[in-house]
């Protein structure tokens, strides 16, 4: 069944490096909390750290959803968060593909791909972008050769603690 797509890729401000380690911590929990919650609520959600693999993200959230309101209400409730006062949104992708995701590192083409996907690679296709699962020594050629994004999977807390 076809969903929309949500791939929100942000980057964590220098200032958030500079606060004490107690209040790094409080503010990735308090974060990590609402992202399990709304999950809890039976939507499809998904944490990707690009932190090592992009000079302008460090982390990609990626929502799908069978109503697109859905990508409201977790922005609002994100930017009722602390954390959210250090996270720039980098890119927001908007489209309605087949599939989510299951536990391999992923790579993020927003405008297509050229090249044929390699072998022993799952291909989630959207109407405009494309995403590539499997292992990160076949993606990761690809991605340098199409411009596209690296990320790897995690728990939403584990995620935030690759951010610094």
């Amino acid at each position: 069944m076809e969903r929309y797509w949500a791939l929100g890729l942000f980057r964590l401000l220098p200032e958030f490096r500079r606060l004490e380690a107690e209040g790094q911590e409080h503010l990735k929990e308090e974060f990590a909390l609402l992202l399990h919650r709304f999950r809890e609520r039976g939507e499809f959600l998904r944490a990707y750290s690009l932190v090592g693999f992009s000079a302008e993200a460090d982390l990609l959230l990626f929502q799908g959803a069978e109503d697109p309101r859905a990508f409201q209400v977790l922005r609002r409730e994100a930017h009722r968060t602390r954390l959210m006062g250090y996270l720039v949104p980098v890119a927001l992708f908007l489209d309605r593909g087949m599939g989510e995701p299951e536990a391999g590192a992923l790579a993020l083409f927003p405008f297509g791909l050229e090249a044929p996907p390699p072998q022993g690679v799952r291909l989630l296709k959207g109407r405009q972008v494309v995403l590539l699962e499997g292992p990160l020594e076949a993606l990761f050629p690809l991605a340098l050769a199409e411009g596209g994004y690296l990320a790897l999977p995690r728990g939403f807390r584990e995620a935030l603690d690759d951010l610094g």
